[in-house]
């Protein structure tokens, strides 16, 4: 690998496209959709993990092997299918790379593209902030970065939602590590949780008996706001379980094994309001729908406990002057743990999951109850025609237990489920601007069309933005020739920006026509053959987005979708950063670094978006650098996966004298001759060792390309 910087700026401008021009289109009216015809009958799934007695799947049962009962009645099953399901226990990770102090960390790896066949787990990480203590909140931000880092599969699609966000339940599913950092960082404690700084409400001395205040009878203690306390405890409960009873429904239609991990400090099903415990009706009726929305739509439910191991015994901010007997807060604290823990495992147990407690280590914890999230089987049965309530009928809750025929086996499967049948489904009639919405919004890449999509964040007059060459396969296109005698291709574009919250906070549309020249023939174009549309979607703010793009063919009504992450500084108040980079053979990144917005096809940009070369290429490639307040030291770093393939001697940027809030920079290197086919990212480290300001003078951003 050999490398020389070059002496290029940024050059705007983009050859215009003889071939391409861009229009504004309306979108066309889309085609009805053939009408879908389901027969069936009401049946029962339900989904089972059988072990052995050292906790290893087993995997060779079949349905002989299975004795299933409902309400004590041997059912005759008909399905019984194994799905195998990879878990971070079972797959060996690689050592992680040497990185000695002061040379760049690895860059974290792009985020999967799937499809819903690939998808093997659907994790739903639910932060129930409506409980969770300030303490508990922190331990639960280190556990879930951990998680992310150790346990997340290729092939496992998550989402982070927190039970007090509005909208939180739209949080869209991913697969990219670096915006569930993000989003785990841009959590918050929220003064709404039932829950003060610690777990417990600190114990306050009591006034009976020991100078009470004026106008306070005897007997009544004008600190004790515990029946406050509890129905606020309860209400609150409420709110946790109904938002649990949303986002199941929510993930109803995923694929893979679904699962939700409930990250809790817990709730209780008994209150002894009246002075004897009994079921608390709020609580009950909202956990009752949850579970049975989880049965309903197949989804497993595990629970941690967020607070740790805990002792219940009496801590630095509790003040027992004036208790009688401090043992009795003692023994109402230990209570109150075992009453919210109960309601943890319930859920998890009613659903098929299981629930993690008294650890300290919330990261072991969500391993744990992840790697559960195994292979299984999927047992089915048809039960008799009373099991499902007609129409206007209350439904009953039926009883199902599951045993394994051949010794030595353990199998935990759902405990019951409600008899209401499922409704038939309906067909979906969606405009062309809905269809793309939700291609654009859906976790999996719409492939008819072949899309890739390039950010590059930046900053101009008018603020942060960021923007984005969309290459799009024109094979996949539908031509036709046209009265004018033109051969052309219509396609339709939405891209939308979504930030960590998951709230969109950008929008636009466009459409543009493809018109081949009169001597090309539509099949004649090259499989891959590429066109490239640039697009800029402003960012209202700093922070991490997602930028989502979906592409129509308005004959076909095929679809594409891309897709990237984006992190955004905050350079308008001076942090110092950079733009993204522009890759590319040695002289395209050189003459279009800065891409005008519109279709292009001269070669140049092509070459840039698509990013696929050859071993010994020579490539070069482009950025700005924001709020540089001294020279600048820049390296270049090629990693393939963890592995360091190359790094660059830092090379000193001086800012120009003309300029004091950014400046072109640029570089080159050159691919080894032998340099193995893969996929790579190509890093650029950046820093001002000689900052005036207190703002960390570092800044990092990378762009992937592949050798073939």
């Amino acid at each position: 690998m050999s490398r020389r910087w070059l002496a290029v700026g940024l050059i705007a401008g983009v050859l215009s496209a003889a071939l391409v021009r861009a229009s504004s289109q309306a979108p066309a009216a889309v085609s009805q959709p053939q009408p879908v015809f389901r027969v069936g009958v009401d049946a029962v799934r339900i989904d089972a993990v059988v072990t052995d007695k050292d906790g290893h799947i087993v995997t060779d049962l079949t349905a002989k092997d299975f004795e299933l009962r409902q309400d004590g009645k041997v059912q005759n099953i008909t399905l019984a299918r194994f799905v195998p399901v990879q878990t971070s226990a079972e797959q060996p990770r690689p050592a992680p790379p040497v990185v000695k102090k002061g040379d760049p960390a690895p860059p974290p790896p792009p985020a999967t593209k799937l499809s819903k066949e690939q998808v093997q787990r659907s994790i739903a990480l639910v932060v129930d902030d409506l409980s969770l203590s300030a303490e508990s909140f922190e331990y639960t931000r280190q556990g879930l970065h951990k998680f992310i880092d150790t346990q997340l599969q290729p092939t496992d699609l998550v989402a982070l939602v927190r039970t007090s966000a509005p909208g939180g339940t739209m949080q869209p599913f991913t697969t990219d590590r670096r915006l569930l950092h993000a989003q785990v960082d841009g959590m918050r404690w929220t003064v709404m949780s039932r829950n003060g700084v610690e777990s417990f409400e600190a114990v306050q001395g009591s006034f009976l008996g020991i100078g009470l205040p004026a106008g306070v009878a005897p007997g009544v203690d004008p600190t004790d706001f515990s029946v406050v306390n509890d129905l606020r405890r309860h209400m609150s409960a409420a709110g946790t379980l109904g938002a649990l009873n949303l986002i199941i429904r929510g993930a109803s239609e995923l694929p893979g094994r679904r699962a939700i991990v409930l990250l809790s400090e817990g709730f209780a099903l008994m209150t002894n309001d009246r002075g004897a415990y009994e079921p608390e009706p709020r609580t009950r009726l909202a956990l009752d729908r949850a579970i049975e929305a989880a049965l309903r739509h197949g989804v497993v439910v595990y629970s941690v406990d967020a607070r740790g191991l805990q002792t219940g015994r009496m801590l630095a901010s509790d003040n027992v002057v004036g208790n009688a007997n401090p043992g009795n807060a003692e023994g109402d604290r230990k209570r109150f743990i075992l009453d919210t823990q109960e309601g943890l495992t319930y859920v998890a147990e009613q659903t098929g999951g299981i629930a993690a407690l008294n650890t300290n280590d919330i990261g072991a914890g969500i391993a744990r109850v992840v790697n559960d999230i195994r292979s299984y089987y999927i047992l089915g049965y048809t039960p008799d025609e009373n099991t499902f309530a007609k129409p206007g009928k209350t439904p009953r809750l039926h009883k199902i237990s599951l045993k394994v025929k051949r010794p030595g086996l353990t199998v935990r499967t759902r405990k019951t489920f409600l008899g209401i049948s499922d409704p038939p489904a309906a067909p979906k009639i969606a405009s062309v601007g809905q269809e793309l919405r939700d291609a654009a919004l859906s976790p999996f890449t719409a492939s008819d069309i072949s899309m890739r999509a390039t950010t590059l964040p930046g900053y101009g007059p008018d603020g942060a933005f960021v923007r984005t060459l969309l290459e799009i396969d024109a094979q996949a296109l539908s031509f036709a020739k046209g009265d004018d005698g033109r051969t052309t291709a219509d396609v339709d574009v939405v891209g939308m920006a979504f930030d960590q919250d998951g709230t969109e906070v950008g929008h636009m549309t466009t459409a543009f026509t493809v018109a081949l020249s009169a001597d090309m023939d539509p099949e004649a174009l090259r499989e891959g053959e590429g066109l490239v549309y640039v697009l800029k979607v402003p960012i209202p703010k700093p922070g991490a987005y997602q930028i989502r793009f979906s592409a129509r063919d308005r004959r076909s009504g095929a679809i594409g979708s891309a897709g990237q992450f984006a992190w955004i500084d905050d350079v308008a108040h001076g942090a110092f950063a950079m733009s993204g980079i522009l890759l590319g053979p040695e002289t395209a990144a050189a003459t279009s670094s800065k891409p005008a917005e519109g279709l292009d096809t001269s070669g140049l940009l092509k070459q840039q978006a698509h990013r696929v070369f050859k071993p010994g290429t020579r490539l070069s490639y482009a950025y700005e650098i924001y709020n540089a307040e001294a020279p600048v030291q820049a390296s270049a770093t090629i990693w393939r996966g963890q592995e360091r393939v190359f790094t660059s001697p830092a090379d000193t940027l001086v800012p120009p004298p003309t300029t004091t809030d950014r400046f072109a920079a640029a570089g080159g290197l050159k691919l080894g001759p032998s340099l193995p086919p893969g996929d790579y990212v190509l890093q650029i480290a950046t820093r001002t060792p000689e900052a005036k300001t207190k703002k960390k003078g570092v800044a990092v951003q990378s762009v992937d390309f592949e050798v073939r």
